[in-house]
C-alpha cells in the first residue's frame, strides 16, 4: 500500500505464519468490521514474495555496508532481535523477548555486544511481578474451583505464545488430576499455529526438543477443536479463544453467551478489553494472569 519494493527479511517460521496471522487480521477488519481502504489478499501475497529468510546467528549482508544477523527471542515461534551493522556503528532492535525459558520456549540470547543504540519493548519494563510458579499454582487453582462448581471458563488468548504455553500447562494438569472436562480451543488461527510449533520443534525449549521422539508436547489428548454449538453445552468446560484482546471474534462471542452466569470465569491477563466490555454494559470480574 506504501509502495515499498525492497527484501523483508524474518526467520523460516515468521515465513510460514506471516500470511495466516496477516490474512486472518484482514478478514475480521474488512469482511466482519466493514473497514475500507485495508490491504488485500493479493497484497499479502506480493508481500510474501519480497521476503528474505534467515536462519539464526546467520550475517546477512544487505549491501555493500549494511548487515544484519538475527538472534533467539525466546518470546513467539519465530521471533528474532537484530542486530544491524553499518561500518562500525550498531543498532539492535527487538520487539518482546524472554530472557526466562517458559514451557515451550526457551530463553532469549545474543551475542555480548555493545550497539550504539538499542531499540526494545517496554510494555512491562517497569512491572513487578509474582514468581511464574506462583501465578501457574493460582491459575490452576482457580480455573479447577470454576470447572468443580459446574462453571465455564474463557481463556481468551492470541493465536501464538501464551495459547501453546497455557495448553501445555492444563494438558499436565488434566492428566495428572485425571480431570474429564473437556478443554477446546478455537479452531482455525490456534490449529494452524499449533502445526507449526510441530513442523519447527527445533525452536522449542529443550525438555520438549528431548522427549519430542518419544511424545510431542503439542499432540494434545486432553484438548480438542471447538465447535460453535459447543457453547450451549451443558455443564463445565474451558475453551481458548482468539482475540486475546476480547475486541472482537469468538472470544467477545462467547463472552457474551456465557457473561451472565456468575459460576463461569473468564480467566485474562491485565486490563483485557474492560473498556469495551464497559461500554457495553456487560459485567466483567478478571482474574489475571
Amino acid at each position: 500500500m506504501v509502495g515499498y519494493d525492497g527484501p523483508i527479511y524474518m526467520t523460516h517460521p515468521t515465513q510460514a505464519i506471516c500470511p495466516i496471522l496477516l490474512e486472518d487480521y484482514r478478514k475480521i477488519a474488512v469482511d466482519k468490521k466493514g473497514e475500507a481502504n485495508f490491504f488485500t489478499s493479493q497484497m499479502i501475497k506480493d508481500c510474501m514474495k519480497k521476503v528474505v529468510a534467515v536462519h539464526l546467528h546467520q550475517t546477512v549482508q544487505v549491501d555493500d555496508e549494511l548487515e544484519i544477523k538475527a538472534y533467539y527471542a525466546g518470546h513467539v515461534l519465530g521471533a528474532a532481535m537484530f542486530q544491524i551493522k553499518v561500518g562500525s556503528e550498531s543498532v539492535v532492535y527487538t520487539g518482546d523477548y524472554n530472557m526466562t525459558p517458559d514451557r515451550h520456549l526457551g530463553a532469549a540470547w545474543i551475542d555480548k555486544c555493545r550497539p550504539n543504540l538499542l531499540i526494545t519493548e517496554s510494555t512491562y519494563a517497569t512491572t513487578i511481578r509474582d514468581s511464574k510458579r506462583c501465578r501457574e499454582r493460582d491459575f490452576l487453582k482457580k480455573v479447577h474451583e470454576t470447572v468443580e462448581r459446574g462453571g465455564k471458563v474463557l481463556i481468551p488468548v492470541f493465536a501464538l505464545g501464551r495459547a501453546q504455553e497455557l495448553c501445555i500447562l492444563l494438558e499436565t494438569f488434566w492428566e495428572r488430576m485425571n480431570l474429564k472436562v473437556p478443554i477446546y480451543f478455537s479452531t482455525g488461527l490456534t490449529e494452524k499455529a499449533n502445526h507449526y510449533y510441530k513442523l519447527f520443534i527445533p525452536w522449542t525449549n529443550q525438555k520438549i526438543r528431548k522427549t519430542f521422539v518419544q511424545r510431542n508436547m503439542f499432540e494434545f489428548k486432553h484438548i480438542k477443536a471447538f465447535d460453535r454449538a459447543f457453547a450451549d453445552n451443558p455443564g463445565p468446560m474451558v475453551v481458548f479463544a482468539t482475540p486475546g484482546m476480547l475486541h472482537a471474534g469468538q472470544s467477545l462471542q462467547i463472552f457474551r453467551k456465557w457473561a451472565g452466569n456468575e459460576k463461569n470465569m473468564v480467566r485474562a491477563w491485565g486490563g483485557v478489553g474492560i473498556w469495551k466490555l464497559e461500554a457495553d454494559g456487560l459485567p466483567f470480574h478478571p482474574c489475571c494472569l
